[in-house]
């Protein structure tokens, strides 16, 4: 029968599974390496800037606009010597910046109108004509006289 005792979070990550435990210390670096950059930029940069990831020697910066990524990259200098000067693992050799990509707009869809083709006017009035029913006979004729 499998054990199923409840495992405590904080033994899932203190080591017990290294790609989680990897995870977790790749996220913490990001996130001393974010307030990092908030204590190097000033506003309204601060605000529009993210560290995305790291990679080896290299961090990946992210903007929210090209105008952005424009003035942090104007900076990456600073930001290489204020990253490494607060490291203990090995020197960062580059920043790259990247822009946000724009989550997609989606648009509603414009109605489109069914046009009728003049024999279909000429079918649905015919039938009109031949029906008893006055509802549907007004109904009928309404909507072979619609505009195209």
């Amino acid at each position: 029968m499998k054990d199923s005792r409840a495992v405590p979070v904080r033994d899932l990550i203190s080591g017990i599974n290294p790609a989680l435990s990897e995870l977790v210390a790749a996220a913490k670096e990001i996130k001393v390496l974010n307030r990092l950059l908030d204590s190097t930029l000033s506003q309204p940069l601060r605000s529009h800037v993210q560290v995305a990831s790291i990679h080896g020697d290299r961090i990946v910066i992210q903007c929210d606009s090209p105008v952005w990524s424009a003035r942090a990259r104007l900076l990456v200098p600073r930001l290489l010597e204020s990253v490494n000067r607060e490291r203990t693992r090995a020197p960062i050799q580059r920043i790259q910046v990247i822009t946000r990509p724009e989550a997609p707009t989606r648009s509603a869809p414009t109605p489109r109108r069914n046009l009728l083709s003049k024999q279909t006017r000429r079918l649905l009035e015919n039938v009109a004509a031949e029906i008893d029913n006055p509802r549907l006979k007004r109904t009928l004729y309404r909507l072979a006289k619609r505009d195209p």
